[in-house]
């Protein structure tokens, strides 16, 4: 199980704090209205949530669903930090694998219905997600502690700080899922491979504007493109075009909204053969033309 989070309010924390009770411990039986968030930073803890069981260690984040019936179902000693949150829109998904920037297929729903800013406003996570580095670790625990200490130093708006802070902790777990995803793949790739598909992804972020073809990228990356897609598509969840176009898409974004440039003026920076292409795009990748984006947004720095 997996869920797709979309940032654009900042989301109402309840509760927040650390907890490590004295010998072993069983978690009470619970029926929650909001999402919690657990992250075990020492020993395990056990858990029903519905129908499904759970054994958590030293490492993992887990995230219950509101109106779930959760309860221990063993003892056993633990530490662990948690939040109760909402106002943050989560569609939950299954999946096998995490898309790492966004799956073409999946989100297209999304994108059809709206504006499926998911490279820009969402994140994938995990339900649960065992955090193996150490670094990333300290970095959700000093969150957590930073917040903490915030609320019992009595500081003004230390709600907001809360919410803030959170949000670092849910990008923070996105990053080391995707990071942890995109590692499984690499492992099963050649060294050369590999170095094609960094190559490949600098130039279609340095070099959008420009017209590109495959045949193109295949005589630069000395490989038949058919392989180049299949593979940039299982690191990435896009076909190279599709990350090509959002390329575009989102540079064409920002030019819409901090310089006062004709659409065809940003059609040709961002490589589109004219103003009504990429209106026709920028529909079909927002949902909105770029008038009404532009409109739907305050210019400036």
């Amino acid at each position: 199980m997996q869920y797709l989070c979309t940032f654009n309010t900042l989301p109402h924390i309840s509760f927040m704090n650390y907890f490590a009770p004295k010998g072993e411990w069983t978690h009470f039986r619970r029926q929650n209205g909001e999402y919690i968030l657990y992250y075990l930073v020492d020993g395990a803890m056990h858990l029903r949530e519905g129908e499904k069981e759970y054994s958590l260690k030293a490492g993992d984040v887990f995230l219950l669903q509101p109106g779930l019936v959760h309860e221990g179902t063993k003892p056993a000693g633990c530490a662990y930090y948690f939040v109760h949150f909402s106002n943050i829109c989560i569609l939950p998904f299954e999946r096998e694998t995490v898309p790492l920037e966004g799956d073409a297929d999946f989100f297209q729903t999304y994108e059809e219905g709206g504006e499926g800013q998911y490279d820009m406003e969402h994140c994938v996570l995990p339900k649960l997600l065992h955090i193996r580095s150490e670094k990333a670790r300290a970095q959700i625990a000093k969150c957590f502690d930073e917040a903490i200490e915030r609320a019992r130093s009595g500081a003004q708006n230390y709600r907001v700080f809360w919410a803030c802070k959170f949000l670092e902790i849910l990008m923070a777990i996105s990053q080391n899922s995707a990071d942890a995803a995109f590692e499984a793949v690499n492992s099963e790739l050649p060294a050369r491979t590999m170095r094609r598909m960094e190559e490949l992804t600098a130039y279609l972020n340095e070099q959008y504007m420009e017209k590109i073809t495959g045949k193109q990228l295949e005589d630069m990356l000395g490989m038949n493109f058919d392989y180049l897609n299949r593979t940039f598509r299982k690191l990435t969840g896009k076909t190279i075009f599709q990350y090509l176009g959002r390329v575009r898409i989102n540079r064409a974004k920002e030019l819409l909204v901090t310089t006062d440039m004709k659409l065809a003026e940003i059609a040709m920076e961002t490589g589109f053969s004219d103003e009504f292409y990429l209106s026709r795009q920028f529909k079909k990748y927002t949902g909105v033309s770029p008038a009404l984006y532009s409109k739907g947004r305050m210019k400036g720095g």
